[in-house]
C-alpha cells in the first residue's frame, strides 16, 4: 500500500505551493470542507484519548500555520498519551478525510469518473494504476531503470491526458459535476496534516496500511472491492498531480509578472 504514502506526498506538495500563493487563512478556507472533515475528526481522536485541545478548526491571524506539519499547541497531555493520543487522531484524521472521499464517490460520482474510466476499462488497474503501468516487481538490472522511469513518465502522462479530457467533456451545469470535483480535491488535499504534527500520521498510515494488508491477507472479497475502488484512487491521485502542476506554473507566472513589473523576484529565504 505504497499509494498511501504517495497520495500523502503528492498531498503535502499541492499544500505547499497553495501556501505560498496565497495567505494560510485562504487556504483552508478554500478547502473548508477537507479542512473541516479532518480537524474535527482529529479533535474527536484527541478527546477520546484525553488530551487537550487548544486549537480551533479554521486558523486565525495568529495560527494560519506554515503548512509544514509543525506541531500546534495542545496536541495531547505529556509524555506516552500525547504520543498515543496524536497517533490515534492522526489516523482518525485519515479515515475520516478517506471516508468522505468514498461518499463524495458513491453519491457523486457517475458523470466523472465513468467517463475518466471509459468503456471496458472499469478492472484494467494496471493501465489505471499511478505508478504500475509496465507491470513488473522491478527492475532485473541496472539497465532497465531509465526505461521504466520514462514509461512511468509516460502512464501519468496518460493519466493526465486522460483527465483534462474527462473534464472537458462532462456537462458542469450538472451539480453533482462541480460539487464531486470540488469535494474530492479537497478532502484529498487534507490527507496532509498541515498545521499538525506529521510523524503520528507517518504512523497512523503505516498502521492503517498494515491493517489493510492483512484484512486483504485473510479476506478473499477484499480484491473483488478494491477492484472496484481503483479508479477513484487513480483519479485522486491524477487530479492532485493535475493541480499540483497547475500551481506551479500559476506560481511561475505570478514571479514572472512580478519581475517584469519591478516588484521583486524570487523571496529570499
Amino acid at each position: 500500500m505504497i499509494w498511501m504514502f504517495l497520495l500523502l506526498a503528492m498531498a503535502a506538495g499541492v499544500y505547499a505551493l497553495l501556501m505560498r500563493l496565497m495567505p494560510p487563512s485562504a487556504v483552508q478556507w478554500l478547502l473548508l470542507p477537507g479542512t473541516v472533515v479532518s480537524e474535527v475528526a482529529y479533535m474527536f481522536g484527541m478527546l477520546i484519548t484525553g488530551g487537550e485541545i487548544r486549537r480551533r478548526v479554521l486558523p486565525g491571524k495568529e495560527g494560519g500555520g506554515d503548512g509544514g506539519g509543525g506541531a500546534a499547541a495542545g496536541d495531547g497531555s505529556s509524555g506516552k498519551p500525547k504520543t498515543l493520543g496524536a497517533i490515534v487522531s492522526a489516523m482518525l484524521a485519515v479515515v475520516a478525510v478517506v471516508a468522505a472521499v468514498m461518499g463524495a464517490y458513491t453519491l457523486l460520482d457517475k458523470p466523472v469518473i465513468g467517463k475518466f474510466v471509459g468503456t471496458g476499462l472499469l478492472t484494467q488497474r494496471v493501465a489505471l494504476a499511478p505508478m504500475d503501468g509496465t507491470g513488473k516487481s522491478g527492475p532485473s538490472s541496472l539497465g532497465e531503470v531509465p526505461d521504466i522511469i520514462w514509461e512511468q513518465a509516460h502512464n501519468q502522462v496518460s493519466l493526465l491526458k486522460r483527465l483534462t479530457s474527462t473534464l472537458a467533456d462532462v456537462d458542469w451545469k450538472a451539480w453533482r459535476v462541480p460539487l464531486f470535483v470540488y469535494l474530492t480535491l479537497c478532502l484529498s488535499i487534507r490527507i496532509w496534516p498541515s498545521r499538525r504534527p506529521i510523524r503520528p500520521t507517518l504512523l497512523a498510515v503505516i498502521i492503517l496500511t498494515g491493517a489493510i494488508a492483512a484484512v486483504g491477507a485473510i479476506w478473499k472479497n477484499f480484491d473483488s472491492i478494491l477492484e472496484d475502488l481503483w479508479p477513484l484512487l487513480t483519479y485522486v491521485w491524477t487530479s492532485l498531480l493535475l493541480t499540483l502542476i497547475v500551481t506551479l506554473a500559476v506560481i511561475g507566472v505570478v514571479a514572472l509578472i512580478r519581475a517584469l513589473s519591478g516588484k521583486g523576484g524570487a523571496k529570499a529565504a
